[in-house]
């Protein structure tokens, strides 16, 4: 007789599962680890939203941040035994994380459907939420949704890129 599978909610399904998310923490780390490009510290802010809706900021090179514009860069989550980092990896890696995980691409500006995307617009919205202390919206998209939809508001936004500013400021 076929074993069954442990019934949803049992210990044995959580065991379960809890096994397959640090298999695949573990699968992302090392694409990430793999692949990804030390930041190069700038003047050029970049902003990103995190899975819980907290807005990150990168300070990069001009260079890294018109990377990121153009697509050839994304952002992504770098799982951590302890919390979740975030790495600058090539467009590549990024597809290849958003795979295996919708969430843990935070910005991938792709041709077709840019992942992550805000207008300064938004940013500045978020900003002031934050201060006020607003509760995040949580990025609650579906692991297993087919197709290439992403599901987030945050990538169907249209507008500018986020990086601000072009001009290095005199010190």
């Amino acid at each position: 007789m076929p074993k069954l599978p442990p019934l949803p909610g049992s210990k044995a399904a959580q065991r379960m599962e809890s096994k397959k998310q640090v298999e695949l923490d573990r699968k992302l780390r090392e694409l990430v680890l793999g692949g990804q490009v030390p930041v190069d510290v700038g003047a050029s802010v970049f902003y990103f939203m995190t899975r819980k809706g907290k807005l990150r900021r990168l300070e990069l090179t001009e260079t890294q941040a018109k990377q990121l514009e153009d697509g050839t860069l994304g952002v992504v989550e770098r799982p951590e035994p302890a919390q979740i980092e975030h790495s600058l990896v090539p467009a590549a890696v990024a597809e290849q994380m958003f795979a295996i995980s919708k969430k843990s691409v935070r910005f991938l500006n792709r041709q077709e459907s840019p992942i992550g995307f805000m207008s300064d617009d938004e940013v500045k919205e978020q900003q002031a939420a934050e201060a006020r202390g607003d509760e995040p919206k949580e990025d609650t998209e579906d692991e297993s949704a087919e197709g290439e939809e992403t599901g987030t508001a945050e990538a169907a936004a249209e507008g500018t890129p986020t990086p601000e500013g072009g001009e290095p400021t005199p010190s």
